[in-house]
């Protein structure tokens, strides 16, 4: 994995839980529905959960269209 973009263990444990919830990679997830999920199955608070949101799009494992979050297609 490229080193700019890695993340800490959470991030990766909530981005494979995003990807489940959304049905793979390039589909479509709620923000919402994705931090009730988050804070849900992680136990994390509701900052917590938007911050683990922040990192992930910040590295580019996830994009938003709207109010949507999208998984970024990985070429692994």
């Amino acid at each position: 994995m490229n080193e700019e973009r890695r993340i800490p263990p959470f991030a990766e444990d909530t981005l494979e839980l995003l990807t489940d919830a959304a049905g793979g990679t390039g589909e479509a997830l709620p923000r919402d529905e994705a931090i009730d999920l988050i804070t849900d199955v992680e136990g994390v608070s509701k900052a917590g959960a938007e911050d683990t949101l922040t990192q992930l799009e910040s590295r580019g494992y996830i994009y938003y269209v709207e109010e949507q979050i999208r998984i970024t297609p990985t070429d692994e």
